[in-house]
């Protein structure tokens, strides 16, 4: 039964009660048959004058709950575009503005569950892609070794380091997977303490050095004495810093160098990677710490990534209450920059 037909009801029932009062004052002469006839006038004339009004105050009311249920009915389809006018007494449009919110609301999250699966499905494309690549190098060079169309010691080793190379690149994609589960599923865990930032440079620059030698790159290091310790997790930066080198040469040619700046501004540590690549364009430069982004004309296919490694350098960096910002132009190569709080909270050096 509609709501308004539910106050009409009340109101005839009252118009009822008083109708039977007046035939039952008629029979047993409690009134007199003027005295009746007025109030019957007069009752009709209250009859007419109440249903109206009832019927004026109920329409907002029923209009509200009218539009509540059409938008409960279009939510439920996934279309969240339209706002309720708040009118009515105060319950209702006090109902109506917290439905228009909750809309509001689930419009926001159903969004993001659409960018959320639109990523995903870009991810296993990219993943998809990037793992045939070093697949079908292994698969021909084992093949070839098989077959015995290697049989010089001399090749056989270049295949052999060809095939593990292919490999520490399906390991790093499966790494990165992995930090990236960890990371989204909000179990990561810092273990800071006190870093000595020349050792830490030094442990990642070991750990690129064989691929600078193999492409003959010098990586300067600007390192002022006044910069020695940082209050961070220092494996996890190494990651970071680690992911900037491997997008540096990943997009910069052989034999050009690589530049590392760190310098302190008030309390703040910022580290630097600058490279002589390829550059990005103002077009893209926003995109490009958002997972599986990838400007797809610059690919290096010899050094491809899954995409992940400037998400993964955000999530971490974020993690220390630290920003990552990248400057470029197109032709001049491009800078990428941590900016570390040198103590975290509650923290001071000794």
């Amino acid at each position: 039964m509609k709501i308004k037909t539910i106050f009409l009801l009340a109101n005839g029932s009252s118009i009822l009660l008083m109708t039977t009062f007046l035939i039952i004052s008629y029979f047993y002469m409690i009134l007199s048959v003027s005295m009746i006839g007025w109030l019957s006038l007069l009752t009709v004339l209250s009859a007419f004058i109440s249903f109206l009004v009832y019927y004026l105050l109920t329409s907002p009311v029923e209009r509200s709950i009218k539009r509540l249920a059409e938008e409960a009915h279009h939510i439920s389809e996934n279309d969240f575009g339209t706002k309720i006018p708040e009118e009515g007494p105060v319950e209702i449009r006090s109902l109506t503005h917290q439905f228009n919110g909750m809309s509001t609301r689930l419009s926001q999250s159903f969004q993001a569950l659409q960018k959320a699966e639109q990523s995903r499905r870009e991810l296993v494309a990219n993943i998809s892609h990037d793992l045939r690549t070093p697949m079908a190098s292994i698969r021909a060079f084992i093949q070839a070794i098989q077959d015995g169309v290697v049989e010089d010691p001399k090749s056989k080793a270049q295949y052999m380091r060809t095939i593990s190379l292919e490999v520490e690149r399906l390991d790093q994609m499966i790494q990165q997977l992995f930090e990236l589960s960890v990371y989204d599923s909000g179990t990561m865990q810092l273990h800071k303490e006190w870093t000595a930032l020349d050792q830490w440079l030094l442990e990642v620059m070991e750990h690129k050095r064989f691929i600078l030698e193999e492409q003959h790159r010098e990586v300067h290091i600007d390192f002022p004495e006044r910069v020695k310790e940082v209050y961070m997790d220092g494996e996890k930066m190494k990651r970071v810093l680690v992911n900037l080198l491997d997008n540096a040469l990943r997009h910069s040619e052989a034999r050009t160098d690589i530049r590392i700046r760190i310098r302190q501004q008030d309390r703040f540590i910022f580290i630097e990677v600058e490279d002589q690549g390829e550059g990005i364009s103002q077009e893209h430069l926003p995109h490009i710490f958002d997972r599986t982004y990838r400007v797809e004309a610059s690919r290096n296919q010899k050094y491809a990534g899954t995409g992940l490694g400037l998400a993964i350098a955000r999530h971490i960096v974020e993690a220390h209450e630290g920003k990552i910002f990248a400057a470029s132009e197109l032709g001049t190569g491009s800078t990428f920059t941590i900016q570390l709080p040198r103590e975290g909270k509650g923290v001071t050096s000794g």
